[in-house]
């Protein structure tokens, strides 16, 4: 069985796809009431992954900054999705920013008997670093546009 985590782990270890990394867990957070912070840690290191890989120094090390700061708060939830929270604090000050993540023994054995069995990226690099740009965001502007409405017969 495939847990967000574990469809994380891969994505960004074996794709380093930080981009589908951040969607995978956004949907696993919202799906649980953006209740787990453990989950909205992680989305934020991918974050300053996919910054940092392009070129985008400043908010890269911005994201840091925040995670930083709101780790203690995510201790519990990372350690309980198999994240070895010291070793994350200590990632967080290294640059550049490891290609790996920090994980407990049982997890990183468990990634690692999965990862000769992830399909390999048909992505090209400049794909992996401009993804933002390729995706179809037709169903996010559609519900900022139904959100939008709903506000304005609120508002009636």
């Amino acid at each position: 069985m495939s847990t967000p985590l574990i469809q994380y782990t891969l994505l960004f270890e074996c794709h380093a796809d930080y981009f589908e990394c951040h969607e995978v867990l956004e949907e696993a957070w919202q799906d649980g009431g953006r209740q787990d912070l453990g989950y909205a840690a992680l989305i934020q290191y991918a974050v300053a992954h996919y910054h940092a890989r392009r070129g985008n120094m400043a908010g890269a090390k911005k994201s840091i900054a925040a995670l930083q700061q709101k780790l203690g708060l995510a201790a519990t939830e990372l350690e309980g999705h198999g994240i070895d929270v010291d070793a994350f604090a200590k990632d967080l000050g290294r640059w550049p920013l490891p290609e790996t993540l920090p994980l407990d023994n049982p997890t990183r054995q468990r990634i690692e008997r999965l990862k000769p069995t992830f399909e390999p990226t048909t992505l090209t690099f400049d794909e992996l670093v401009h993804k933002h740009i390729y995706r179809d965001r037709t169903p996010v502007v559609n519900e900022r546009l139904r959100a939008l409405e709903a506000r304005k017969k609120a508002r009636r």
